[in-house]
């Protein structure tokens, strides 16, 4: 009887101690998933803070505008070549000028001599009516497409 009586108690305490493991096993902690979603989110908030969102310029006067274009105008008075139109926006002023034929220059030659041609000095006070804005000035003979761009810069 002593013998049943020990296996008796050995049963119930392998049967409580397997009671116990499954407790300990359902009872997972939530800290890993937890601090994934922490990290996720600080790293998200940290990006939002740093990004630097695009200055917009205050939008031109219709004064700067008639500026600008009495500027390009002037410059197209004699010759074939002609102002065709010119674009505003908030961060870009865009100057198509429109030739007779294409122009017999290619590849590097060709956007310095637009650079040296058309775009103002840094001196001239039209910079003043730019700003901080992207001056393009594009030359096409038949279609805008395949025309040539050219980037002027004050500096």
């Amino acid at each position: 009887m002593s013998e049943s009586l020990k296996h008796a108690q050995w049963a119930k305490s392998v049967e409580r101690k397997h009671r116990q493991n499954k407790v300990k096993k359902t009872k997972k902690s939530h800290l890993p998933f937890s601090a994934a979603i922490a990290s996720l989110l600080l790293s998200a908030g940290l990006y939002y803070i740093s990004y630097e969102k695009p200055v917009a310029s205050p939008p031109l006067s219709e004064s700067a505008k008639q500026r600008i274009s009495q500027f390009f105008a002037k410059q197209f008075l004699l010759g074939h070549w002609r102002l065709n139109k010119i674009k505003y926006s908030t961060n870009a002023i865009q100057v198509y000028v429109q030739t007779p034929t294409p122009i017999a220059l290619e590849g590097e030659a060709l956007s310095q001599y637009l650079h040296y041609a058309l775009c103002p000095l840094p001196s001239k006070q039209i910079w003043q009516d730019i700003q901080s804005r992207e001056l393009s000035v594009y030359v096409f003979s038949h279609s805008v497409r395949k025309g040539e761009r050219t980037v002027c810069n004050k500096v």
